[in-house]
């Protein structure tokens, strides 16, 4: 292989490094950010609804704020569902580049993929201990539950679907 070829490989990697951790970081920076909001979202739906009580206006609002929690809802899975996906293929791309034939470094990628999707322990003669098991996080990482740009979105869609419902039948009244 020429040395351009593995300068290539080495630039493109380190190139696509960058936008993995970053993707990752944003990532969770975004799923915190949905997660206050929502809770924000929950608490002031809560506290409207512990008044004794209840004047129509505030029924109303109630609403209101539970039609733009949904709607955040619905933003918070595609978000989290596109920056998930971008993700994957930039760590696809990276693992790409760690199994080509000039790649002679460390395959860090790699081995986190064989820890998280196949669950295969690592090995490292040189380390101590020399294989890296993974633990219960990692074997329980491909449960549906473990998918947070789907189950945070469901758990606070259905919670303002409740507070809907629940003010939908103080309005009838």
């Amino acid at each position: 292989m020429a040395a351009s070829d593995c300068s290539d490989l080495d630039s493109d990697y380190e190139h696509l490094l960058m936008l993995w951790t970053s993707g990752v970081r944003d990532y969770h920076s975004m799923l915190s950010d949905y997660l206050t909001a929502n809770s924000i979202f929950v608490a002031v739906i809560g506290l409207i609804v512990s008044r004794e009580l209840l004047p129509l206006s505030l029924t109303g609002m109630i609403v209101l704020l539970c039609a733009f929690g949904v709607l955040m809802c619905l933003q918070m899975a595609i978000v989290l569902g596109r920056l998930s996906g971008q993700n994957a293929l930039w760590e696809w791309r990276l693992r790409g580049i760690e199994q080509s034939p000039g790649w002679d470094r460390q395959q860090l990628v790699t081995s986190l993929y064989q820890l998280h999707e196949t669950r295969q322990p690592i090995q490292d003669p040189r380390n101590e201990p020399p294989v890296f098991l993974p633990n219960w996080a990692f074997r329980q990482h491909r449960r549906w539950w473990a998918h947070r740009a789907v189950s945070f979105p469901w758990f606070f869609g259905s919670v303002y679907g409740v507070f809907l419902v629940w003010a939908a039948t103080q309005i009838v009244r």
